[in-house]
């Protein structure tokens, strides 16, 4: 399925319940006849989707809620799960091999697990929610992204990268760890403009994320930038606004990229 076709399934599951937020998860594995298992899997599990042939039934195993484990990363764990339960192809392999270990949020490098992230991001924010808090100005700044992330009941990081796929305009969201970028996504604009890829591993001396990772606060740091700070050599360059914010866990950080205008070198 391509990403069209994902974001089209995720919204037909959430209005099975209503398409209220924040998406009432167990109610559709409730009505799926999915399981839900909590418990305590270890540092290292990320969720796991199981056929039970015996049962006739799947189940969908999660984390417990705990101070280092936040509900919105609980709740985007069952949502990706439940991306392997209703995308056709990979609920025909769970059939086949009747359990499916996923990995890390935003981090997989398999299509299966990429097409379920997708797939999760799209049911938990749903396209016409962003629609309603995008309005006339079809944008928004990080303050509303992030009570948007707590109206939907998921992470910032989550709600952040659901909007880089849904906005019409150039932008970025990356996740920086102790000053190194570690992933990022980008907008279909800023890749047509040609800044699809960083190409830079280090956040920028003095940038607002810099003071993120000084500060450590939940206060949101902004300012001007451009595209010659934050990406390797290119033939065009942008003036941007640079919005960042520590994200309290895991010495990360995420800002978002947005453009403010575009031109070429000369």
């Amino acid at each position: 399925m391509n990403d069209y076709e994902i974001d089209e399934l995720a919204g037909a599951v959430a209005g099975l319940v209503g398409g209220a937020i924040p998406v009432d998860l167990a109610r559709i594995a409730a009505e799926e006849r999915i399981e839900l298992m909590e418990g305590e899997f270890g540092a290292d599990f990320h969720g796991r989707i199981e056929y039970l042939p015996d049962e006739g039934i799947f189940a969908i195993y999660h984390p417990s809620a705990s101070g280092e484990i936040f509900p919105g990363r609980i709740r985007f764990t069952i949502a990706h799960e439940l991306g392997h339960y209703f995308i056709p192809d990979h609920r025909d392999l769970l059939l086949k091999y009747l359990v499916h270990d996923s990995a890390e949020d935003f981090r997989p490098n398999r299509a299966v697990e990429r097409q379920a992230d997708r797939f999760a991001a799209a049911l938990l924010l749903p396209a016409k929610t962003l629609q309603a808090r995008m309005g006339r100005k079809g944008f928004m700044a990080l303050k509303e992204i992030r009570t948007l992330a707590g109206d939907c009941g998921t992470s910032l990081q989550a709600a952040a990268f659901r909007y880089s796929q849904f906005t019409t305009e150039p932008h970025l969201a990356i996740i920086s760890e102790d000053r190194r970028i570690l992933y990022y996504f980008a907008s279909e604009e800023a890749e047509a403009l040609g800044f699809g890829g960083l190409g830079n591993r280090l956040i920028p001396d003095g940038s607002p994320t810099d003071c993120a990772f000084r500060s450590q606060g939940r206060d949101i740091e902004e300012g001007e930038t451009n595209t010659e700070l934050w990406f390797s050599e290119r033939y065009r360059r942008a003036d941007l606004w640079e919005e960042s914010v520590h994200l309290g866990y895991a010495g990360r950080v995420l800002t978002l990229l947005s453009w403010q205008d575009t031109r070429s070198d000369d």
